[in-house]
């Protein structure tokens, strides 16, 4: 077993029973240490200086007159004894010392403290005056809100120790949090703090370094208050310096007399409890000088019981009363704080009993105020009173403001109609009565000009006549009056009142209309975040499916079906029977979008039973939801359904609607959809050209449905291999969109249609250029439309394949694939399947069969098309699949593809396109038979 090592006594102790002549011989043997020698030295030179009676005083003492201070100790490992405890673990460390957890065992009772034991590298005499004054004021210390001295004394190393009363507890600042504890808890928690200090004070010691971790709560709640190790006693001795030079503090919680070493008194406890108060109330410590009321520092951000109440209502309980005690008692000088934490206490203990606080300045209605919150009953029986009576006058007096408000509303709608029509009656000779456009141009400017209007009124008629004028094509006018109604809305009755978000309705579906997504969602969520708490049932669930349909076009998948089911589960109770169809056309609209037709079909069925439930035999409404069912069965393949459903809705259209009428155009648009898929291409073509001769006689040849009738018209002409014809009307459609403002995104689709055309008519190099164009353009918006972008690169590889050029081919297809990853994870997946199977095409082609089988084979796992349903991209990809199998040997494979690709493509008859029958039958020709 190890000698143990001698302490800095015990050598001191060894060497003094020495002759002075045999000290210097005993030193060389036993302190080769030149650092502890010097050390023992010292101590042998002052015993020798002074008489005998050295020896009586306390070790402390002798030690306490050394000049320089020693090496700092290190933590003392668990087990080491400490006068009569043995310490167990540490407990935390400061500047000056280490506190322990340790024990004690007297007369067979087990004590446990917290000891703390001084650094020895702080053993100057000003170090050991405090360690003797901090020793001497807790013994003077007996009150149940402070940590009692128990022991002081002294290591056998010379190290000073004092024993404290163990406090088990947390910061009071950490336990308002973990027990999410209100106002008024946090002020009675803070009240016991100030009581212990007054005691300390009473006992005339100022703590100097009040923090959170000097306030201490116990699991019972009780208020414990640690650390008076740097206190400094007020009544100072002849010994003593006025102004010590040693500031131990804590900057964030120390009043501006201990940073410039001003006299201390209490008035520094309570500038560092006002401090705390502040952090204890809004969870932030305020900066040193910051002069900012405690409720005008709160953060929105705090996590969960940092704040007594939500941010608002901590806000309301601290203007006033708390934020001028926490102002009062934190001031820059020291006459102006409360003269004591007792005076603190009582001005808190004043607030909770709702009488006036000395922080407070005074005022008539400030006291007034304080009476009612003291006698709520009396003063509530007075006034429900005095409420009832005015209640019944006010009852009156609405009744007929309300009246005269209907009254003013239907006379200013009286006026403007008839205003309206008279300006509709012609002047003098004309050759045609007035277009819409022309009364509907007409009609704003009045409204807009007029004096007379309701201001309600003249809201909601522009909103109305800014819908007419965008379907009459004028989408950029539409959004730019819309927009200057929603600001009017909003300066003229606020940004919340069901008028104004009606306002804000009507421009986020001109801006959808008119392709400035961005601009309408940005719009669509501060309606959406502005009508949370709006009793308007039917305006919410109106607000959240024009999002819902919004987000089908920006492929917000997740978002669209949310909102969708929320509007339609607000109106399972609330909504009208009107805005109840209008939500469930909605959900279907967003289930369609996102490839879910089966479950689209069902909810568009539940929209059709309510509205045969509203009206009274055939409506254009019902009309309009066959034409959305028709869609969806065509989508799955059910032609023969889906043409029934598209007649019966024309059927109702004709019946109701004058010939021509944008409504019959609609209903014709759908069944010749239906046509087109079937093969049945001559119907569909007279349809085509039925509804381009209606759309111009009712919205005008300029029109952007006249657009979109040219460019659909040209599609099935391409199906029916007239090449001619249809480069023809893609041009009209071209023509028609680059005169509309702002029309880019049309203007491409259109140009890249018609460079797809002259490239299969054999003008490639033109067809390319045109694609390409169609693709900058499309690159270059501020909202880019990545789904049209893939088509049009869909287009220029398929002519960049048929010239030979599959170098370039291949970079466009791998492009179009790469941005159906990254900018549309969300998009169909059959139309990522059509670009695969281009890919896989030109991978054939240039005899590169491993990546064309890859290429072929995810675009037939990326299918969607119901087994049983034609699917054109999926009978190319099996054909292609056939011919490449078959080139690398897998003949048994190859004919099972060739054999489901032939068998579909006599499903679809007439619709599929030659060029691939034809491709079809050359992969046949190659194959031998079984």
């Amino acid at each position: 077993m190890s000698k143990p090592i001698p302490t800095l006594r015990d050598l001191f102790d060894q060497a003094l029973v020495l002759r002075a002549d045999e000290r210097a011989a005993w030193l060389d043997a036993h302190c080769a240490d030149l650092a502890l020698r010097v050390e023992v030295s010292r101590l042998l030179a002052t015993d020798a200086a002074e008489d005998a009676r050295l020896l009586d005083q306390p070790f402390d003492d002798l030690l306490g007159r050394m000049a320089e201070p020693a090496p700092e100790a290190e933590p003392s490992p668990s087990g080491t004894r400490v006068g009569s405890f043995t310490l167990l673990d540490t407990l935390g460390a400061g500047g000056s010392s280490i506190v322990y957890r340790a024990e004690r065992e007297q007369a067979g009772v087990r004590q446990t403290v917290a000891l703390k034991l001084l650094r020895r590298g702080l053993y100057s005499a000003e170090e050991q005056r405090r360690f003797r004054d901090e020793r001497r004021a807790l013994a003077q210390l007996r009150h149940p809100g402070i940590a009692h001295l128990i022991e002081g004394g002294v290591t056998d190393n010379g190290v000073p120790y004092i024993a404290l009363e163990l406090v088990e507890g947390s910061p009071i600042t950490e336990h308002a949090r973990t027990h999410a504890l209100d106002v008024r808890q946090r002020l009675a928690l803070f009240v016991s703090a100030c009581r212990a200090v007054e005691a300390a004070h009473r006992a005339l010691i100022v703590h100097r370094d009040l923090k959170p971790s000097n306030v201490l709560v116990g699991r019972e709640g009780s208020v414990k208050l640690l650390d008076f190790g740097i206190a400094k006693l007020l009544d100072t001795g002849p010994d003593d310096d006025a102004h010590t030079q040693h500031r131990a503090m804590t900057p964030g919680y120390a009043a501006p007399e201990q940073f410039s070493g001003g006299q201390i008194t209490t008035a520094t406890d309570v500038y560092a409890l006002g401090v705390l108060l502040g952090e204890l109330m809004t969870g932030e410590r305020r900066a040193p000088g910051d002069d900012h009321t405690p409720s005008s520092r709160l953060s929105a951000g705090e996590a969960s019981g940092v704040l007594p109440a939500s941010m608002q209502k901590t806000r309301r309980q601290l203007r006033g009363d708390l934020d001028n005690i926490v102002l009062k008692a934190t001031a820059e000088e020291p006459e102006r704080r409360y003269a004591s934490a007792a005076m603190l206490a009582d001005d808190i203990e004043r607030h909770l009993a709702d009488q006036p606080v000395l922080a407070h300045p005074p005022s008539s209605w400030y006291r007034a105020r304080k009476f009612v919150a003291r006698h709520r009953g009396g003063v509530a029986s007075t006034l429900a009173f005095l409420l009832a009576i005015i209640a019944a006058l006010a009852m009156a007096l609405w009744q007929a403001d309300v009246a005269r408000n209907q009254a003013q509303r239907a006379t200013s709608v009286r006026d403007f109609l008839l205003r309206v029509f008279s300006a509709a009656e012609p002047a003098g000779p004309r050759l045609a009565p007035p277009s819409v456009a022309e009364v509907v141009r007409a009609a704003i400017i009045d409204a807009q000009r007029s004096t007379s209007l309701h201001p309600v009124v003249r809201v909601e008629l522009l909103d109305t006549l800014g819908g007419v004028m965008g379907a009459q094509g004028d989408l950029e006018g539409s959004v730019k009056l819309l927009a200057a109604n929603y600001a009017y809305a909003s300066a003229q009755f606020g940004t919340s009142p069901p008028a104004t978000l009606l306002a804000g309705l009507a421009l986020a579906r001109a801006m959808t209309d008119a392709g400035q997504g961005s601009e309408a969602r940005a719009l669509l969520d501060t309606l959406l975040q502005t009508s949370e708490r709006l009793a308007d049932a039917d305006l919410r669930a109106r607000i959240l499916e024009a999002s819902a349909h919004l987000g089908v076009d920006r492929f917000e998948q997740q978002r669209s079906e949310d909102e969708s089911a929320r509007a339609l589960a607000l109106c399972e109770t609330a909504c009208s029977g009107p805005t109840r169809v209008m939500v469930l056309l909605t959900r279907g609209w967003v289930l369609a979008g996102f490839q879910h037709d089966e479950a689209a079909i069902a909810v568009f069925e539940q929209a059709l039973a309510l509205q045969r439930q509203l009206y009274d035999g055939p409506h254009v409404a019902i009309a309009d939801t066959l034409q959305s069912l028709s869609r969806a069965q065509r989508r799955l393949g059910r032609l023969d359904r889906a043409e029934a459903l598209a007649r019966e809705s024309l059927a109702i259209v004709e019946a109701s609607a004058p010939d021509p009428h944008m409504r019959r155009s609609d209903a014709l648009d759908a069944l010749r959809q239906v046509l087109i898929d079937s093969g049945k291409l001559d119907e569909a073509i007279a349809l085509g050209l039925r509804i381009i001769a209606m759309d111009r006689a009712t919205l005008g040849p300029r029109h952007t449905s006249v657009a979109t009738g040219e460019n659909t018209l040209g599609f099935t002409y391409v199906r029916a291999q007239q090449y001619a014809n249809a480069a023809e009307h893609y041009r009209a459609a071209l023509a028609i969109a680059e005169r509309i403002p702002d029309n880019v995104r049309r203007s491409a689709i259109y140009r890249s249609n018609l460079g797809e055309v002259l490239g299969r008519s054999g003008a490639l190099k033109e067809g390319e250029a045109l694609i390409q164009v169609s693709i900058d353009a499309l690159r270059g918006m501020q909202d880019p439309d990545y789904g049209e972008i893939c088509s049009a690169l869909e287009n220029l590889g398929y002519l960049q394949r048929s010239s030979g050029d599959l170098d370039a081919a291949l970079a466009t297809y791998t492009q179009s694939n790469r941005l159906y990853r990254e900018k549309l994870p969300d998009a169909p997946k059959a139309w990522r399947a059509v670009s695969l199977v281009g890919l896989g095409r030109t991978y054939m082609d240039r005899h590169d069969d491993a990546k064309a089988v890859d290429a072929l084979q995810e675009s037939l796992a990326n299918e969607t098309t119901p087994a049983g349903t034609v699917s054109i991209s999926r009978v190319a990809a099996r054909a292609a699949l056939a011919g490449v199998l078959h080139r690398r040997g897998d003949d048994v494979a190859a004919r099972h593809a060739l054999l489901q690709a032939e068998q579909e493509a006599r499903a679809a008859h007439d619709a599929l396109p030659p060029e691939l029958r034809a491709f079809i039958d050359g992969v046949s020709a190659t194959i031998p038979l079984p």
